[in-house]
């Protein structure tokens, strides 16, 4: 079983969406279940490595992502290109770029797909 969580909700937004679908994903690797994250539009700050945010929110997402990465998860970023920066910034350890066609054909090969 392979579960695709779309990450697109801003680390701050109300009501920590982020926050519920790291503890999800997490909880599915727990239970076995296989599982890709893609992180986009207002979610991409997550995946930036020299991110100047550190709020305790912020630390406690990222620590998620790394014990996500840990058990096997595998976090992507998607439309870093649209980021307002130039050179590219640095991605945290074992996040990698991905585009749209990769996002599409994981998806179809997952059992569910979730976004928030």
């Amino acid at each position: 079983m392979h579960w695709t969580f779309i990450i697109k909700s801003h680390p701050d937004a109300d009501g920590n969406p982020v926050l519920q679908a790291l503890r999800m994903a997490a909880s599915a690797l727990a239970d076995e279940i296989g599982i890709s994250i893609f992180l986009t539009q207002d979610a991409l700050s997550l995946a930036l490595a020299d991110a100047d945010d550190h709020t305790a929110r912020h630390t406690i997402q990222r620590d998620l992502l790394a014990e996500i990465r840990e058990l096997g998860g595998e976090i992507r970023a998607v439309g870093l290109e649209w980021l307002p920066q130039t050179p590219p910034r640095p991605l945290l350890e074992g996040v990698v770029s991905a585009g749209m066609k990769e996002l599409v054909r994981i998806s179809k090969m997952s059992d569910q797909v979730i976004t928030y």
